[in-house]
């Protein structure tokens, strides 16, 4: 929608003349500094009613500044704030609220023990002489989050909700309060490509309805999507403001950067471990070539209720992508690799099991994990950048390891040469991180692990929320880090920056690897499609058997466990000869020689270990899977009758209707499998639980 046609104007009833409304936000001349610090110089824009203002700018451009002088967060030091015809005095976060001002900011606002519904009407509780009614308070929560397609229980605990579904909340709360103008400064970093399509929804209805919305994304592409005009933030000055219609991608980073980014993407290695050939197009640089010996190898790891059964093999000088939509279990694989979560599953360090079963494990290990939310578990906001970066290495810089005292020179050298390795813009080493850019903060969660020279590197969404000028440096620091020898571990919600960083990406869908991709395979195409419809290699449905199994086939899911009848026979009480082993059976049982005994394989039987099975242990070393690989799979001798023998051969008439009894009779599965008629195992993270515990650890 062109300036042109939106409805600023109207026709006065008595004169009949064309009248021209006032915009709804005008930001006069506005200039802020901090501690001498000029952050801010006279800058100037409007938003008019019924328009999307993109604005656009570097982490340390001005943006969040000047979203805190319209919330009321802040008072500029010149220049004035003009809403709704007039100018804003005393304004305070409050006012702007009953002016009918919404935000919704990056870093979440929630109290995480309180229900969603507490949360979306927090200061604004509706009550009946003084009392507050749960049922009432969730019963108008509901139209709110399926306004921003929020399918959960208002009564849920915020807290337990994952990062994405936090930030609907946080969107359905500033429209609790119907807003005129709504602020989303980088409100959909978190989001799922489908939740983000439901921001968008509510932002073109409110749109339509004649309120206004001031949008604020590092995702090039949100913004040529849902806005109308871009005003462009550099170093705290206005460089332009464009009709989206009259500008492109590339106009716009050029005024953000004042330089074109062509190369936002390293150089891959030249060797992509499986001898598959780059395609055409692909830039490759020396690296490693040929297969790789992993530095950390897992086999089997499953966190319950978010993962299972998954296989990595992290080597050096290779950076691999975990894939796949929000919340399908990478952001749970990297926690339980630094022993943040409980976990089963076989770990192997340079080839020798290690158990990884506490963060002090990890560590002692040199594995570093940077997480996703780099301000409640990445940076102590509260501390200074030099405190933050000498964090890890403390043990290091204290005089004989006497952990009483740390040199302060020491420190001081180290703390400066990681500032200037990572260009971490500071105003001292004294600073408090909260005091950073989103971009900078980010830098120091990265750069305080470097001194302790780690040889695996996890890292969660590390651009989220960063403009496009620090993820080019992130991107090209992760491949020198990886060129150096370190092993690389990312998890991503951007599709395009899985694809030019890392050289394979493994795929997770409903908690499982279905695809790896890699090489010229690894495309944008190919990557959505394995995330939306978990297409691969059939690991995500179990593979119905054949009616009669084969001497070579093992028995189907279906089979029951051990200490259960099988599902295809009388039940036990009522038959408890016939479900008898092979040689303790009664004289009127089939011969042995006509009941061949199936042996569960490793690679056989598709097994789904319940979660709370699976949960029992949290042995690293402990393999999920009992049975193994080696064990025959028939005990029958050659020349025993084949399974698909008719009824009166292969079962006695007293067990049941199957021609397949005696094979489905299984001693020998250690394994819990799915019994007859249950449903498969289900990921239980995002439904509320009536225990109040959270799923995983």
């Amino acid at each position: 929608m062109s300036r042109d046609e939106r409805t600023d104007d109207h026709t006065d009833e008595y004169t009949g003349e064309q009248v021209t409304m006032a915009p709804l936000l005008s930001v006069e001349q506005v200039s802020k500094s901090f501690a001498g610090n000029r952050v801010l110089t006279e800058v100037s824009f409007e938003v008019e009613r019924g328009e999307v203002l993109a604005l656009v700018g570097e982490n340390g451009a001005g943006k969040s500044t000047v979203l805190s002088l319209v919330t009321g967060l802040l008072a500029p030091d010149s220049g004035r704030v003009v809403y709704d015809g007039a100018p804003v005095r005393a304004w305070s976060p409050h006012r702007a609220r009953a002016a009918g001002i919404g935000s919704v900011q990056q870093e979440l606002s929630l109290n995480p023990h309180q229900s969603v519904a507490e949360n979306v009407f927090l200061g604004a509780w509706p009550s009946r002489r003084g009392l507050v009614r749960a049922r009432d308070l969730a019963a108008r929560a509901r139209p709110l989050l399926e306004r921003v397609g929020l399918d959960v229980d208002p009564r849920t605990r915020a807290g337990r909700l994952p990062l994405g579904r936090q930030q609907l909340v946080e969107l359905a709360k500033a429209l609790a309060g119907e807003p005129r103008l709504l602020i989303l400064d980088e409100a959909t970093s978190a989001l799922d490509e489908d939740q983000v399509g439901a921001v968008f929804r509510v932002v073109r209805e409110l749109r339509d309805q004649g309120g206004s919305v001031i949008f604020v994304s590092h995702r090039m592409a949100e913004l040529f999507a849902v806005s109308d005009r871009l005003t462009v933030l550099k170093d705290g000055a206005v460089m332009a403001t464009r009709e989206r219609d009259r500008t492109d991608h590339d106009d716009i980073v050029r005024l953000m950067v004042g330089r074109e980014l062509s190369d936002l993407f390293p150089e891959k290695a030249s060797g992509d471990g499986d001898g598959d050939e780059a395609g055409e197009g692909d830039v490759k640089r020396d690296g490693p070539v040929g297969p790789v010996e992993p530095v950390l190898s897992v086999r089997g790891l499953t966190v319950p209720g978010a993962c299972s059964g998954v296989d990595l093999d992290l080597a050096p000088g290779r950076i691999l992508g975990l894939g796949g939509l929000q919340g399908q279990g990478q952001r749970e694989v990297l926690r339980a690799l630094f022993g943040l979560a409980r976990h089963t599953g076989r770990s192997t360090l340079d080839g020798r099991p290690v158990r990884l079963s506490s963060p002090r494990d990890a560590i002692r290990h040199r594995i570093a994990y940077v997480p996703e939310d780099r301000k409640t578990e990445g940076v102590h906001t509260a501390r200074s950048v030099r405190h933050n970066l000498a964090l890890p290495s403390l043990r290091t810089l204290a005089p004989a390891n006497r952990l009483t005292t740390v040199s302060r020179t020491a420190e001081a050298r180290l703390v400066a040469e990681l500032i200037d390795r990572l260009r971490i813009k500071a105003s001292s080493p004294a600073q408090e991180a909260r005091r950073l850019s989103g971009g900078n903060q980010q830098k120091v969660a990265l750069a305080k692990w470097l001194p302790t020279e780690p040889r695996v590197l996890l890292l969660a969404e590390p651009t989220r929320g960063i403009d496009i000028g620090t993820k080019r440096e992130i991107y090209h620091l992760l491949r020198r880090l990886a060129d150096d020898g370190l092993a690389v571990l990312v998890t991503s919600g951007d599709t395009m920056e899985l694809v030019g960083l890392c050289d394979e990406v493994a795929v997770l869908y409903e908690g499982t690897v279905v695809d790896r991709l890699m090489g010229p395979a690894l495309t944008e195409e190919r990557l959505v499609r394995a995330s939306v419809m978990g297409t691969a290699t059939g690991i995500r449905e179990p593979a119905a058997g054949p009616t009669t199994p084969g001497p070579e086939t093992a028995a189907p899911t279906e089979t029951a466990p051990t200490e259960t009848a099988p599902a295809e026979t009388a039940p036990a009480e009522t038959a408890p000869a016939e479900t008898a082993p092979a040689e303790t059976a009664p004289a009127e049982t089939a011969p042995a020689e006509t009941a061949p005994v199936v042996t569960a394989s490793a690679e056989a039987v598709p097994v789904e270990t319940p979660a709370e099975t699976a949960g029992m242990t949290n042995h690293a070393e402990t393999p999920v899977m009992t049975n193994h690989a080696e064990t025959p799979v028939i005990t029958t001798p050659a020349e025993t009758a084949p399974a698909e023998a008719p009824p009166s051969v292969a079962a006695p008439v007293e067990t049941a209707t199957s021609v397949a009894a005696p094979v489905e009779t299984a001693t020998s599965v250690a394994v819990p499998v799915v019994n007859p008629g249950q449903e498969p195992a289900i990921d239980e993270t995002d439904r509320p639980d009536p225990s109040g515990s959270v799923a995983h650890a």
